[in-house]
């Protein structure tokens, strides 16, 4: 099994950890992209305030908005990538999926009576959409999903296949 994960059962409790995928050469790659991408917004944002007509102000606020944006997204993925860590615990008839950056982080609760189903995620994108899903600076690159009554909800991020199974099966063969 991947070294990325560790299952930790006894008769009380199941949990799995997963910590983010992390590749030396890319979070290198990524921090520099990181870097000159925060230099051109600062660049651009500094002639926001110089004297331009109305619909160069516009087309400035507009770009500003989108690095802003941009901005955000490399940034989480950077520090997902060093620091992230998913958790999948069952105990006292629920099933607990935390997704957490260092000390901070989201904690979904479900009772296992709600779930209808645990599979693998069904991806039905064209390639060049799947391309741009799995590329290292994106993070959702789901494996796996509960499905509730009214809901789905994914989990297991970058794992490979053989993993995500072996997760799967434990996560459905644990005996509470």
């Amino acid at each position: 099994m991947n070294d990325r994960i560790e299952i930790v059962k006894n008769d009380q409790k199941l949990e799995i950890v997963v910590k983010a995928f992390y590749e030396v050469k890319k979070q290198k790659m990524l921090l520099v992209w990181i870097l000159l991408f925060t230099l051109c917004g600062v660049v651009i944002l500094t002639q926001f305030f110089e004297d331009y007509d109305a619909g160069t102000k516009v087309f400035f606020g507009v770009y500003v908005a989108f690095w802003l944006f941009f901005e955000f997204k490399v940034i989480y993925a950077y520090r997902w990538r060093k620091f992230g860590e998913e958790r999948m615990i069952i105990e006292n008839d629920e099933l607990l999926l935390s997704k957490s950056i260092g000390t901070k982080g989201i904690t979904q609760r479900f009772k296992l009576s709600d779930i209808k189903k645990m599979d693998f995620l069904k991806n039905s994108n064209s390639s060049f959409i799947k391309s741009m899903n799995t590329s290292y600076w994106n993070i959702n690159k789901y494996h796996l999903v509960l499905t509730l009554e009214n809901s789905i909800v994914p989990f297991a991020i970058d794992l490979e296949n053989k993993d995500a199974q072996k997760i799967l099966n434990e996560l459905r063969n644990y005996k509470r």
